[in-house]
């Protein structure tokens, strides 16, 4: 019997989804002297290795009557918003995509890190690519979106690695 226990506890470590993202399920709320930032975390379930956790932001400048912002993450100041969330990704042995919110310099930035191969899953060849993203108040229309910086390739890091010290912008 306590084989078995082992066996099915074994199987349910195995069959759980990676917990490789930076913020839990629910809501963690960022505070700054510009205001607050909500990041959203869910769980998209598909009962197999192909879960994942996605991310949406919220942001509240500071002001009395000041409302909720859904924040878009744009590759250019003047692109239209297409993405709204951040997709985590990760095998059972290692994160590939992940995200991470940081108060620098007075600003508020958003760092992206991912996995990427050269040729194909799992080569020898994969380096990481870091994205910063500045929070911005776009004041032809109003809204607040977070708009890349820069682009790096931080080598032969994990995701982990790149967001727990990722380089200035």
């Amino acid at each position: 019997m306590k084989t078995l226990s082992y066996l099915l506890l074994a199987a349910a470590i195995a069959a759980a989804p990676a917990q490789a993202q930076q913020y839990k399920p629910g809501t963690a709320t960022i505070a700054s002297a510009q205001g607050t930032l909500r990041v959203n975390s869910g769980l998209v379930n598909h009962f197999n290795a192909h879960s994942f956790y996605v991310y949406s932001f919220q942001w509240q400048p500071q002001g009395k009557d000041a409302v909720w912002n859904q924040v878009p993450l744009l590759a250019k100041p003047d692109a239209a918003p297409s993405e709204f969330v951040f997709k985590t990704t990760a095998t059972a042995d290692f994160p590939l995509s992940d995200a991470r919110v940081v108060q620098a310099g007075g600003k508020t930035w958003l760092s992206t890190a991912q996995l990427k191969y050269e040729d194909t899953p799992y080569d020898d060849n994969a380096s990481v690519e870091l994205k910063r993203y500045e929070l911005v108040r776009q004041p032809d229309e109003d809204r607040w979106v977070f708009v890349l910086r820069s682009t790096r390739n931080v080598g032969k890091k994990t995701v982990t690695q790149a967001l727990a010290a990722p380089p200035s912008p």
